[in-house]
C-alpha cells in the first residue's frame, strides 16, 4: 500500500527524476491498477487509460483538465490543479493522491505519480505519468 501520503496531499520537486522512480517503487502492482496517461500542454487534452476514465465518470478516454479535476473530492481539488500548474512552470517531478467520488457515492483513492516535460527539441511540451487505484477500488473513509 502506498504510504507517502493521504487523500488531498501532494508534492512537487523541480526536474527531480529521483524523486519520481521513488515515489513509482511506492506502488506494489499486485495491489493497485495502473494506467499511464498524459497531457499535450499546447492543446490541454489528456489522454487516460480506459480504468481510470471509467473510474473517473469520463465516459471518453480523451478530456480537459476541468473533466478530470471534478470527479475528486471538492476540498482535494485546489491541491490538484495547484500542482499541476506548478508543473506547467516547470519540468517538474509530482505526485498527489485524492479521492474519487463519481460515478458511484462509493469513494475510491486515485494516486498519480507524474512529471512535466518542457522546452523539449521537438517542441512537445507535456505532463505524463501513471494514475494508480487500489484493485478493489473502494477506500475506507473516515
Amino acid at each position: 500500500m502506498l504510504r507517502f501520503m493521504t487523500p488531498g496531499c501532494g508534492a512537487i520537486r523541480p526536474g527531480h527524476l529521483g524523486a519520481h522512480h521513488n515515489w513509482m517503487r511506492g506502488l506494489d502492482e499486485g495491489t493497485y491498477i495502473m494506467e499511464a496517461w498524459r497531457c499535450d500542454l499546447a492543446t490541454g487534452i489528456f489522454q487516460l487509460g480506459q480504468q481510470t476514465a471509467a473510474l473517473l465518470g469520463i465516459s471518453a478516454p480523451s478530456c480537459g483538465i476541468i473533466d478530470l479535476v471534478r470527479a475528486y473530492d471538492r476540498k482535494e481539488r485546489p491541491t490538484v490543479l495547484n500542482i499541476l500548474e506548478q508543473a506547467t512552470a516547470s519540468s517538474s517531478s509530482f505526485c498527489f493522491t485524492a479521492t474519487v467520488r463519481a460515478p458511484t457515492s462509493q469513494a475510491a483513492q486515485l494516486f498519480c505519480v507524474g512529471r512535466s516535460v518542457l522546452d523539449t527539441p521537438s517542441g512537445e511540451d507535456l505532463l505524463q505519468g501513471i494514475f494508480a487505484f487500489p484493485r478493489e477500488r473502494v477506500m475506507l473513509c473516515a
